[in-house]
């Protein structure tokens, strides 16, 4: 019960006490003065009529007597008159049968009356003649007390409500206050932390608004400075001071990370820009302007490497860039290359360098090396560089991918005939519970054999414009699976195409299948990557918005990659936060990154949202994200992808 209601309540029942008090101590007055008036009235009148009777006792006549009688009895103010003679003969005798009227009979049962009851002794000289006895009738009391209480009562609950109203608006101005506190608190648990500009006069309240004020204050800076100390040890760590890019030891773990992500399957391509004459241009024109046109290269290679999925651009050395592309074959290579070529072309131009830069494109899969990959990219770039202008060249390998209308028909048919098959991949909190379990996609032929790797397989369907598609299909069958008891333990994440959330069809359809299965009410979870979230930050967060209204849950996966992630984590109201395996992969012998994995615990943890380490493979790297206050764990090393029955 809210405070507003306990008081209201308290309130209540202590002014109806009064006013209940009050009605009958005013009807239990009003009796006894009716009782006293009605005792008084009868005595009175005993005594006069006795007096009257004096004269006509002495002649013994009745006729006189009685006359007189029926004149004071016939008016209905009492109940019995009795006149006898000393020795108890009865003269004359009255009885009043008549009813009481105007007055419920709970009324008169329930408040009785004792009529009074008067004698009067007629005498005659110094002689006792008679005696009068007269009983009041109660009839009249009764109406003016039944007209009293009713008044009374009538008053009395007009004052009580006009009480309550006045009390209650006296408490909604007081405790306005106290609900604008509420909300604020609730805004801190959202991530948001408001000030309360208004306050208010009552002293004890306005102290509450101050301190929830400063707690408010206080914990936002202390976000901010984390996450500021978070951004620079990032900066420090893995990008280049210059350009702002990646540096090459950032580029390095996450080459290695996608070639060892065994869910991506290790494929894409590698592009390497290498600025040609450059220490001719520092000579000509100086340091400064050498600079400066290594800052404008790299906003041209970052702005045209933003537009693939999960890609890295880098500065691996003085004049080399580095662009990692995963799961980008050779066609979307070709697209890249050409767009950088187009991009340094227009740079040239301005600068009037006939050669700017060349570029050299490797492509890679699963059991590619490093070194293979910065061979075959070299390979490429001299290539390129033997070409002249500001070309690029891909590795001439010969691909076994099919083309685009295979793998349209490929995915298609694979959907028609239900032959996309469903893995679980769990995610376990620190007592090794599973916290969820995620589901994981395989296309397989009618021998069983995996066609392509999951990666492969929704990059392809992303291009052919077929992941929403993709998307409602894996829902629908995760749908069935929770209807079907699947999730009776633990609930099922799907992973989502960022171009779905961003895609309106696609968002009106989720909107209608969720309400029509309210079963899946808490026991759903969709994984988007930081990329995608961080795409379309509105259409994130109605998505966002719509997932918590049916009690779902949302994971930012691949963590890390964005340096804006951390300016838009408290904006993003995600659930959890999936870290990157390029900052878990070999954790145990990475310091940089066991700090910095640190600092990201302590601003998640203070926005109360739960992070998750992937692609955990060794005991030693699980031991050490428990250490660091990670929240739940995913990995090989706690067991692949297993088959789900349906």
């Amino acid at each position: 019960m809210t405070l507003s209601r306990q008081l209201m309540t308290l309130i209540s029942i202590t002014v109806f006490l009064i006013f209940s008090g009050t009605i009958w101590i005013s009807v239990d007055n009003t009796r006894s003065y009716l009782l006293l008036q009605l005792a008084t009235q009868t005595q009175n009148a005993a005594d006069s009529l006795g007096l009257s009777l004096v004269p006509h006792m002495q002649h013994g006549d009745i006729a006189a007597m009685d006359t007189m009688v029926s004149a004071v009895f016939d008016s209905g103010y009492y109940k019995s008159l009795l006149l006898t003679t000393m020795t108890g003969k009865v003269l004359i005798s009255r009885e009043n049968t008549s009813h009481i009227e105007g007055v419920p009979q709970w009324f008169i049962d329930h408040l009785s009356l004792q009529t009074p009851k008067a004698e009067s002794l007629i005498t005659t000289g110094w002689a006792q003649a008679g005696r009068l006895t007269l009983v009041a009738h109660p009839g009249f009391a009764y109406q003016k007390l039944w007209e009293t209480t009713l008044q009374t009562l009538l008053w009395s609950s007009l004052a009580f409500i006009a009480s309550l109203v006045a009390v209650l608006l006296i408490l909604r101005t007081i405790l306005r206050p106290l609900n604008a506190v509420e909300k604020q608190a609730m805004a801190i648990c959202e991530r948001g932390f408001p000030i309360q500009e208004h306050l208010p006069r009552t002293r004890e309240l306005r102290r509450v608004v101050l301190a929830m004020n400063k707690m408010s204050a206080k914990v936002q800076g202390i976000i901010n400075e984390l996450t500021t100390q978070a951004e620079q040890m990032r900066r420090d760590s893995l990008d280049d001071s210059l350009t702002g890019l990646a540096n090459r030891r950032a580029f390095n773990a996450m080459l290695e990370n996608i070639i060892h992500d065994k869910e991506q399957g290790g494929t894409g391509s590698l592009a390497v820009i290498r600025i040609s004459g450059f220490a001719d241009y520092n000579r000509l024109h100086g340091i400064q302007a050498g600079d400066d046109l290594l800052v404008d290269i790299a906003k041209k290679i970052s702005l045209t490497a933003n537009a693939y999925h999960m890609s890295t651009a880098a500065r691996i050395t003085d004049t080399d860039f580095g662009v990692i592309l995963p799961l980008v074959d050779s066609d979307k290579a070709a697209e890249f290359g050409q767009s950088i070529s187009n991009a340094i072309n227009r740079l040239a131009n301005t600068i009037d360098m006939a050669e700017l830069a060349h570029t050299g494109i490797a492509l890679f899969h699963e059991t590619s090396t490093m070194s293979e990959i910065m061979s075959d990219a070299d390979a490429a770039l001299a290539e390129a560089s033997h070409l002249g202008g500001n070309g690029f060249v891909i590795q001439s390998k010969k691909s076994e991918v099919p083309g685009n209308i295979a793998w349209k028909q490929l995915i298609e048919k694979a959907m028609l005939n239900n032959d996309i098959h469903l893995l679980a991949q769990p995610v376990l909190n620190l007592q090794r519970q599973v916290l969820y379990t995620e589901l994981r996609i395989r296309i397989q032929d009618q021998d069983g054999n995996i066609l392509a790797t999951p990666g492969v397989f929704t990059s392809m369907a992303d291009r052919l414009e077929l992941n929403t598609t993709l998307d409602q299909f894996v829902i629908t069958r995760a749908t069935g699976l929770i209807e079907a008891g699947h999730a009776t333990t633990s609930p099922l994440a799907v992973n989502l195409s960022p171009h779905s959330i961003n895609n309106p069809s696609f968002i009106s359809w989720l909107e209608n299948h969720l309400n029509h299965h309210g079963d899946t009410d808490g026991h759903l979870l969709f994984e988007i990557s930081e990329h995608g979230l961080l795409q379309q930050i509105e259409q994130a967060t109605a998505f966002i918005a719509l997932i918590h209204a049916h009690r779902g849950k949302v994971v930012m996966e691949h963590f890390g990659t964005r340096l804006s992630s951390f300016q838009t984590m408290r904006q993003l109201k995600v659930d959890y936060i999936k870290l990157s395996g390029s900052y878990t992969r070999d954790i145990t012998v990475n310091n940089d990154n066991r700090f910095f994995l640190q600092t990201v615990a302590d601003i998640a943890h203070g926005l109360d949202i739960e992070i998750i380490a992937e692609q955990i493979e060794t005991a030693a790297d699980a031991e050490t994200m428990q250490a660091l206050g990670i929240n739940a764990m995913q990995g090989y090393y706690f067991g692949e992808p297993a088959p789900l029955k349906e």
